[in-house]
């Protein structure tokens, strides 16, 4: 692992190994996972996907699955809250 600091314009110097190469940059919640090899950029983001289906899933599984009267209260708030805000 190596640490980067990005620059004021958000570029990050990966060094002249990586000069004149195509880079695939596959955001990970707050992070990135960069490389120059894209069929690992794509399993890399099938595999972000899956994670967070996965992760939802046990949620539910823990949580136990909302009823419709929870989503349609859950709704409404929302509604209420978005319409607040237009009105103010």
């Amino acid at each position: 692992m190596e640490a980067k600091k990005v620059d004021s314009k958000g570029r990050i110097y990966l060094g002249s190994d990586f000069a004149g190469k195509k880079m695939y940059v596959v955001r990970i919640f707050d992070g990135l996972f960069i490389t120059n090899n894209e069929n690992v950029a794509k399993e890399v983001e099938k595999s972000k996907e899956n994670f967070l289906k996965e992760g939802i899933e046990k949620l539910f599984e823990f949580l136990g699955e909302p009823s419709t009267e929870e989503v349609k209260e859950a709704v409404e708030r929302l509604r209420k809250r978005k319409f607040s805000s237009i009105q103010t």
